[in-house]
């Protein structure tokens, strides 16, 4: 029987995830031992290997590719450990994407064979999950969701031709050059929180996104809760100025920034739909509710 079922994005890094796994199998085979290896297409194609490998007696999963390789993963994985709970996979990633959050909010070491060494170390823990219900749809997040402008940034990456370390930073940029505020409504847990336009909110599991931005440096994925960060509408040089603290959580000073932890958060939008994204995946809803999935994902980490 395999080790582990491992499941490449061939897409993630502009193609190179499959060059990362080459470069490291070896290494996991003397570790772990011989996996089944998978590359998929899309995401529509995980649950099936994932039912296949529970059923052949595999028990953990490794995603080999980024963050919105590790969302699709996630959701696939959840439902299946939900509808056969005596077949559940434990998760685990390797990072090969472009903006690697979910591993630099781990303390995971970005350097694939420096990830496998600290993967071989871990272990089996269990960790919260949001999740979020929009318009007739629901999903599961690993790390963060955020709305507002960080759909457009979102946007403007996936149209770039090849992502390099600045990527995300050029696009935030462009974003607030063109972007207008968005008012809102956002209760939590029950009670009025935040009412006016804003730039963007986001709802933290993990600590990072946009490519190592220190978006929600208190969130902890096993305390029960979300963490609630909002950029009030401001200036856009103001904004501008605020960008570079994103990167060492400085921006949490800011009189313009709002953060709480709730349990449920309510999210409305006066205007219409409001752009978001789900661990880097664009989605948008009107009404978004956020609630928190406590110790629902079992991990290696």
């Amino acid at each position: 029987m395999p080790a582990a079922l491992v499941i490449i994005n061939p897409h993630a890094a502009a193609g190179a995830a499959v060059q990362v796994w080459h470069s490291i199998e070896a290494d996991f085979q003397r570790r772990f031992g011989v996996p089944e290896v998978v590359i998929t297409q899309s995401a529509a194609e995980i649950p099936g290997h994932i039912a296949a490998a529970a059923a052949a007696g595999i028990r953990q999963v490794i995603s080999v590719g980024g963050d919105g390789t590790n969302h699709a993963l996630i959701n696939a994985l959840v439902h299946h450990n939900q509808a056969q709970p005596d077949r559940m996979l434990t998760y685990a990633a390797l990072p090969a994407g472009t903006g690697q959050d979910w591993a630099r909010g781990m303390g995971m070491p970005l350097h694939a064979r420096a990830a496998l060494d600290w993967l071989a170390r871990a272990k089996p823990r269990t960790i919260d999950l949001g999740h979020v219900a929009y318009d007739d749809q629901a999903r599961y997040f690993l790390n963060i969701s955020s709305a507002g402008i960080s759909h457009d940034v979102v946007q403007r990456v996936e149209k770039a031709d090849k992502r390099r370390p600045w990527t995300f930073f050029n696009a935030a940029v462009a974003a607030i050059l063109r972007y207008q505020p968005e008012a809102v409504t956002v209760r939590l847990d029950g009670e009025p929180w935040y009412a006016g336009r804003m730039y963007i909110i986001a709802i933290a599991n993990g600590s990072y996104f946009g490519q190592g931005m220190y978006a929600a440096p208190m969130a902890r994925i096993d305390d029960g809760w979300l963490d609630v960060l909002v950029m009030a509408a401001v200036s856009r040089p103001r904004l501008l100025a605020t960008l570079p603290t994103l990167y060492n959580g400085t921006h949490l000073q800011n009189p313009a920034v709002r953060v709480a932890r709730a349990r449920r958060i309510e999210i409305d939008c006066a205007a219409g739909r409001l752009g978001m994204d789900l661990d880097g995946e664009p989605a948008a809803g009107q009404r978004l509710v956020y609630t928190v999935q406590p110790a629902r994902l079992h991990i290696l980490g």
